[in-house]
């Protein structure tokens, strides 16, 4: 794969007693597009959350750049997180939201200004600079929030559903802006469960699946290994055969039953 810049390896995390996230192996290459799928409620938000910092892993290990990453001092620097609900004040302007995180990072402020405008232009918020936060349209809001994420020029920009909320067109535009942030190298890691979006701007996809990453890979790698056209297929494969298993069992699955679900899918594959 591409050149590797955060690998989990077998991380696990608990609240509790009880299990979020088992065995975790993900690999994220350097300046590529990464989308984490999962149905709601899986643990897509925990991985985020673990790859910021804001959680330590309850067991195993992630890495930034081989470095173990909870002993990375300059983590804040190098990791940007633009939140489902959105960091910033809804009492302050968009140009005031940026500058207040900017003394949050120790931007100085002649730098800080620089940078808001760079941003207010890439996000395409320049003409509502002196709009209050709580007046934005939610599309708005979400490039403020994008915005606010990268004021530091983070290396890694973490994305938690981007496009929730969006109607087609403000989605269509938030994806252009993604991949845009994306040319000028940085790593963007990103989730969603509109997984047309994943197809239409991410390098590589895992997939999370009953607390596990079963799959990983590029889109065009995954929709062959499940013979799909495309990734609404693979989701509804997958996560159709679970909901088959909990209707017959009532519960959640076991180790084996998730093996013995993968087992099938690969045999209809070769079949086909």
């Amino acid at each position: 794969m591409d050149d590797e810049l955060i690998k989990f390896k077998e991380v696990y995390k608990r609240f509790g007693k009880k299990v979020v996230l088992e065995s975790i192996d993900l690999e994220i290459p350097e300046n590529k597009i990464t989308g984490i799928i999962g149905a709601s409620g899986e643990g897509k938000t925990t991985i985020l959350k673990l790859l910021v910092g804001f959680y330590k892993p309850s067991a195993g290990k992630i890495t930034y750049a081989k470095r173990e990453i909870l002993k990375e001092k300059d983590l804040k620097k190098i990791v940007g997180f633009s939140t489902e609900d959105g960091s910033f004040h809804n009492r302050l302007t968009v140009k005031e939201n940026l500058l207040h995180f900017a003394t949050l990072h120790h931007i100085k402020r002649k730098s800080a200004k620089k940078r808001a405008e760079e941003l207010m232009d890439l996000v395409g918020l320049s003409y509502a600079r002196d709009t209050f936060a709580k007046n934005l349209s939610m599309g708005m809001k979400k490039r403020l929030d994008v915005a606010i994420a990268l004021m530091h020029n983070p290396d890694v920009l973490i994305m938690d559903e981007p496009t929730a909320d969006l109607d087609p067109l403000l989605r269509d535009n938030m994806l252009e802006l993604i991949k845009k942030i994306n040319k000028d190298n940085t790593t963007v890691i990103l989730t969603t469960q509109i997984l047309g979006e994943m197809d239409k701007v991410c390098d590589r996809i895992a997939i999370l699946y009953d607390k596990k990453i079963i799959v990983q890979g590029t889109p065009k790698q995954i929709k062959e290994k499940y013979h799909a056209s495309d990734l609404d297929d693979v989701f509804g494969c997958i996560f159709s055969k679970r909901d088959k298993v909990d209707v017959e069992t009532g519960g959640a699955l076991t180790p084996e039953q998730i093996e013995e679900i993968q087992n099938k899918i690969d045999e209809t594959v070769k079949k086909e």
